[in-house]
């Protein structure tokens, strides 16, 4: 017994083992790794580069390959975790299966035996043993080749569930796949061979389809596909859900996202008998020139028979009904497709459409019957209505009924053709009231006629047409028509050997012109063609003139002759060009050699501003030796050439440039030498030698021979090119001394940039300008100019220097990159010591003008919007002169650039003071720039002769942008003198009403007189000491003006005061102001007057206040004449005029006040005409007046004979006294006056203001 005790013990511990140590496989690293190590050794391919974890807690691979030599494996992570719960249970639970990172190649398939296979029974059935749940799949950074079809992704995860004979597919996405199919070899083409089945079709018998397991797909999603190829497939989204069971197979949603179009569909199909279905699809289409279109497609019935229903809307509408029979060999089919609108092209702006198509076609590919109706508009062509009636089979169509309704007429005919054998067709034509002058206008008439054709393709590769009548006769343009005849042409064989025409006559008549055609094409050519055109303004309304002639074509077919025989004269296309006659004769003879002997001489021509007076051109040889003479007088250029030459139909062409020269405005220019041209047929390369085009001592040259093709280089250069020869495009009062000389390479090829060097120097010269035949003329000289630039692989490199005679020096330098794109540009600019003094002659109003510039400036960035930086400094400018409104006597200037922006800082030194400039500028966006510029001075003189005289002091702030400009400050006028004898010219606007007329009587439309829009907010300080004198009006001005402008005309607002004490001579007296105002509320030129003027208390008797008041808007003011008592108002007129009552006693000196005055009243009237009587003498300021009062009237003459020497001559109204006086100004305010009349003095004048 104690044996046995022994025994079962010894069991019970085996058996304690042995689940010790399938626990320990199963929980532990120990157990994987045995595992691991059992597959190694039984796969010596296999091995695993790390492993940890356990069987049933989870493992994970790494660095797993797999290589027998057919299959290369790699994997850098595998992961598998089961779900230990369902061990108890009889299921498989999986709770992760992940592989990341896989590489497999199989570049071919692995050797298999010959033993043939033996056929499996089809499965109706698959049942999974056990449950399987699988949590989650992850397959991540995937690529694989097999037999060189290469697929990769880099994401995919799903859950599946298979339990019995379903699988649920849960939600599974996959991402990133790209696509790439092996290519096709070329031994893999098989020939395709012709046969013919004497078979009958049958119809197609479908399988029933019972599927082995059900499906149901939750969400099946593919993320940003592509296939490869010439043009890659690419598919941004599909999304599919859908399930099956048995026979039965419903898709809820197939949504697919691709560049062309994106579609949504669902649909229902059963796999047994016909395949009933149902399909519901819409697309919306992306891809050009169809973007924007959509598509919906409905379908029902059975593969057996079809219904489809189809609509198409976008700018094209289309709509599709019918029914088919896809099973059928024959393809039975009922189709109606109708649509409103189609136009091509489809994207942009219609050329052609098609409107209210129907068409209806029935039957099967045997035979089928059709119709067809729609209207075709079109830029280029006429409005057609078309209806067409037919029936047809796969071997021939023949269409019995063709209607076609087109500019007010109608096309009427039939045709068939056949291709079962050879292609052929036949047809009939018949036509009847076509007006083409309701498409074409000038074509203005009315057609009818008919037209018989035939033709086919030979079994030899040829082709014939028959045209056996042709016959069209009307009218247009008011002339009859007639074109009759008919044709035969054949090639039967295709090579042109066999080619054939024969006419008995072709005959076509316009009103006088026509042209007859009669002959045959064959082994020996016999054809004429006989032109008579006496008038082609009948044919043609813009071309004029008659033309006359033969061609007849004679000879064998080897050895053709062309006969030319045509002249014309008193030739014109509208009015832009013309030629007085032509003849063009001679022969010609193709083949087998070409030889020729033509002449064309035209006389008497014009095109637009060029004449041709008379042109020769002769073209005679054969192709080993012919020579091209060209003779040309005309204007403005003119030529005689003559070029000899050979042509080799193997190699080229080559010739030599004998002689020639060119008639020019800048002269005649001479070919220096005979010169080699060559044309190389194999290459496709021209060659022109080294020669110079001559006149005189300049040259336009070709230094080296010159190839030109595909690639090719040119060397130029222009040598002593003398500015002379540009006087007659120079205005006579410029003139440039000088030379130019320049030198260009060139090279071009294909796949590259070009490359071109260039070299221009410009020795000694000079440009003057004579501004005015009394001045000195503005004269700019240089002592050398060079520009030296050089283009090489996309980049152009300059530099240039403008050395100024006795002045400073222009330099620079450039680099642009990028020419055939973006184009950057790093350049620097340097002006050195350059002096302004030679711009005085044109700045007339300066006699003494100078100043220095001096700018050293970087430019970097896009070429179209470059980065500025350095600096550019005006100094030492002195501006000086008698009619300037400001004296500068010196200035400083700096402008400032750093990048985008820009910083001004300027001084400006006058005799009264300094006139401070600060500004600012920022153009970093190009669309949005911007600048502020500040004007800030004190008491400056500024004089406008011979009117104005003002201290100004100015503080102003100017802002700009692209699309306005705002000026505020202020300005503040403390002082100023305004004399006025006589309104300027610019005083007197022109009318608003004024319209100026184009040419051709249209409106000329004004522009803006700036690009923007300008806002202004000054303030305006009349001083206490402002004095103005116009028009016998002294005042002393003082007020406070607003001058603001917003969107319209400036406005002004505020009042200007003129101070009690000021007087205005009018009506020969003297008028003192005793109140005055000028009101502004608006526009400038409508201020409010106030103004109240009297007769000087001094002058007039009874203690009476008499004068004039003025009120109202300045265009329309009202003038009252009023007293103080109040009395009659032709009493205080005379008071006003004479001083005196109406009934005073003293009636003379009453009748010579009033004389006085209506004499002022006179002269008041004529100060313009005499004021230019004056100027016709050379007398300045030539006026008269009156002066006085009473008894001691005088009408005066004054004005200056010479700058500061006044004359004045006085007359005395009720005396015999006559006054001579001579006034001299030797320094300001001081003067020196000798007077000679009644009495003699000589005075010492010196004139001074005070408050």
């Amino acid at each position: 017994m104690i044996w046995v005790k022994r025994i079962a013990l010894g069991v019970l511990a085996l058996l304690l083992l042995l689940v010790i140590a399938v626990a320990a496989l199963l929980y532990t690293p120990a157990g994987i790794k045995v595992a691991a190590w059992g597959a190694q050794k039984a796969l010596p391919a296999l091995s695993i580069g790390e492993s940890q974890g356990a069987l049933l807690d989870g493992f994970e691979f790494k660095n797993v390959r797999y290589n027998d030599g057919n299959i290369d494996l790699a994997v850098n992570k595998l992961n598998l975790t089961l779900n230990d719960s369902c061990l108890l249970t009889p299921e498989v639970c999986v709770s992760d299966l992940g592989v990341q990172g896989v590489k497999f190649s199989m570049p071919e398939l692995p050797p298999t035996s010959n033993k043939p296979e033996q056929p499996s029974e089809s499965v109706t059935e698959i049942s999974m043993p056990l449950p399987i749940h699988i949590e989650k799949i992850t397959l991540d950074d995937i690529d694989l080749d097999i037999l060189a079809n290469k697929v990769r992704w880099k994401h995919f995860s799903t859950a599946a569930d298979l339990q019995g004979s379903h699988v649920t597919l849960k939600p599974t996405d996959w991402e990133g796949i790209y696509l790439a199919l092996a290519p096709s070899k070329a031994g893999d083409k098989k020939p395709v061979t012709a046969s013919k089945s004497t078979k009958k079709a049958e119809a197609i018998k479908l399988p029933d389809v019972v599927l082995p397991m059900s499906f149901d797909i939750e969400r099946f999603t593919v993320k940003d596909f592509e296939l490869a190829g010439e043009t890659p497939q690419k598919v941004s989204l599909l999304e599919l859900i859908a399930n099956a069971k048995d026979s039965d197979i419903k898709i809820d949603k197939l949504q697919v996202n691709a560049p062309q179009a994106s579609l949504t569909a669902k649909a229902d199909v059963t796999l047994t008998g016909d395949y009933p279905l149902t399909l519901d699809a819409n697309a919306k289409i992306s891809m050009k020139p169809v973007e924007g279109h959509q598509l919906h497609l409905k379908a029902s019935g059975s593969l057996a028979k079809l219904v489809l229903d189809a609509t198409l809307k976008g700018k094209l509408d289309a709509l599709i009904k019918g029914k088919l029979s896809p099973l059928d060999p024959n393809l039975p089919f009922d189709l109606v497709v109708s649509s409103k609108h189609l136009q091509w092209p489809i994207d942009k702006k219609a050329e052609f459409t098609v409107a209210n198509t129907d068409i209806n076609a029935k039957g099967s590919l045997k035979d089928f019957t059709f119709n067809a109706k729609s209207n075709v508009n079109g830029t280029p062509m006429p409005n057609v209505k078309l209806n067409l009636k037919g029936k047809g089979n796969l071997d021939s169509v023949n269409l019995s009924v063709l209607n076609v309704d087109t500019l007010g007429g109608s096309i009427t005919g039939n045709a068939k053709a056949s291709w079962k054998d050879l292609v052929k067709w036949q047809g009939q034509l018949a036509f009847a009231n076509i007006q083409p002058g309701k498409q074409w206008p000038e074509a203005e008439g009315n057609l009818s006629g008919k037209l018989n054709t035939s033709g086919g393709l030979t079994a030899k590769g040829g082709w014939f047409i028959k045209l056996p009548e042709l016959a069209v006769n009307g009218s247009i343009m008011k002339q009859p028509l007639d074109l009759h005849g008919q044709l035969d042409a054949s090639d039967l064989t295709g090579k042109g050997k066999d080619l054939k025409f024969k006419t008995q006559g072709l005959t076509l008549k316009h009103g006088p012109n026509g042209l007859v055609a009669k002959g045959e094409l064959d082994k020996t050519w016999n054809i004429v063609a006989d032109i008579k055109a006496p008038d082609l303004s009948k044919s043609l309304a813009d071309l004029h003139g008659r033309v006359n002639g033969e061609v007849k074509l004679s000879g064998k077919m080897a050895e053709p002759d062309v006969k030319l025989d045509l002249e014309g004269d008193a030739l014109g296309w509208q009015k832009v060009a013309s030629l007085a006659s032509f003849k063009l004769k001679g022969s010609v003879t193709p083949l087998p050699a070409l030889k020729a002997d033509i002449s064309l001489n035209a006389k008497k021509g014009k095109f637009d501003t060029v004449t041709l007076d008379d042109m020769d051109v002769l073209f005679k040889g054969t192709e080993q030796d012919h020579r091209l003479t060209v003779k040309i007088k005309g204007e403005p250029v003119g030529t005689e050439l003559l070029l000899t030459g050979k042509l080799d139909r193997k190699t080229g062409w080559q010739g030599i440039l004998q002689k020639g020269d060119f008639t020019t405005p800048v002269g005649e220019w001479v070919l220096n030498h005979p010169t080699p041209i060559r044309y190389d047929l194999k290459t496709a390369m021209a060659t022109v030698g080294a020669h110079c085009w001559q006149q005189g001592k300049a040259g336009i040259c070709l230094t080296q021979d010159l190839t030109a093709g595909t690639s090719g280089n040119a060397q130029l250069a222009i040598k002593r090119f003398n500015f002379d020869l540009l006087k007659s495009f120079i205005p006579k009062q410029m003139n440039v001394n000088g030379e130019l000389g320049a030198n260009v390479v060139a090279k071009w090829a294909p796949k590259s940039a070009p490359y071109v060097k260039a070299q221009v120097l410009m020795p000694s010269g000079s440009f003057t300008q004579q501004v005015d035949t009394d001045d000195t003329p503005l004269t700019l000289g240089w002592d050398k100019v060079t520009v030296n630039a050089e283009m090489e692989n996309d980049v152009l490199n300059a530099n240039w220097l403008v050395a100024v005679k006795n002045n400073g020096d222009l330099s620079g330098n450039a680099k642009v990159t990028d020419l055939q794109g973006d184009k950057r540009i790093n350049a620097n600019v340097k002006l050195d010591r350059f002096t302004l003094a030679f711009l005085e002659p044109v700045i007339k109003d300066y006699h003494q003008f100078g100043g220095q510039v001096d700018t050293n400036l970087k430019i970097t960035g896009p070429i179209m919007h470059p980065a500025v930086n350095g600096l550019l400094q005006v100094t030492k400018l002195e501006a000086r002169g008698r009619k300037v409104p400001l004296d500068v006597q010196n200035a400083d200037i700096k402008l400032a650039f750093t990048g985008y922006n820009a910083t001004l800082m300027g001084n400006i030194y006058t005799p009264d003071g300094q006139l401070l400039l600060r500004g600012t500028g920022d153009w970093q966006d190009m669309a949005a720039w911007k600048t502020e510029l500040n004007i800030n001075g004190k008491e400056l003189q500024v004089s406008m002769p011979p009117m104005v005289s003002l201290k100004v002091s100015p503080d102003l702030t100017i802002k700009a942008t692209p699309q306005s400009a705002d000026i505020i400050g202020k300005v503040g006028i403390p002082w100023g003198r305004i004399k006025v004898n006589q309104l300027p010219k610019s005083a007197i606007a022109v009318s608003k009403d004024q319209v100026i007329l184009k040419d051709n009587l249209e409106p000329v439309i004004p522009k803006k007189s700036v690009p923007f829009d300008i806002t202004t907010n000054i303030m305006l300080h009349v001083g206490d000491d402002v004095k103005l004198s116009a028009f016998g009006l002294k005042a002393s001005l003082l007020g406070d003006l607003n001058v603001r402008q917003e969107g319209k005309g400036p406005m002004i607002y505020g009042e200007v005061n003129i101070a009690k004490g000021s007087s205005y001579r009018s009506l020969g007296q003297e008028l003192l102001i005793r109140k005055g105002q000028i009101l502004f509320n608006g526009p400038p030129d409508q201020p409010y007057l106030s103004i109240e003027a009297i007769r000087d208390p001094d002058n007039i008797e009874d203690d009476v206040i008499a004068g004039v008041k003025v009120t109202g808007s300045a265009d329309k003011p009202e003038v009252s004449i009023f007293s103080d008592p109040a009395m009659p108002q032709q009493n205080a007129l005379s008071y006003i005029l004479t001083g005196h009552n109406l009934d005073s006693d003293n009636e003379g000196g009453s009748s010579n006040a009033m004389t006085t005055a209506l004499i002022g009243m006179g002269l008041a009237q004529s100060g313009q005409l005499v004021g230019d009587v004056g100027e016709a003498v050379g007398i300045k300021d030539l006026s008269l007046s009156t002066a006085g009062a009473g008894d001691d009237s005088q009408v005066t003459v004054s004005g200056y004979i010479a700058p500061g020497l006044q004359v004045k001559y006085g007359v005395g109204l009720f005396n015999d006294v006559d006054e001579f006086t001579v006034r001299y100004q030797l320094m300001k305010n001081l003067y020196v006056e000798a007077v000679n009349g009644l009495d003699q003095a000589v005075d010492l004048l010196y004139q001074f203001e005070f408050n």
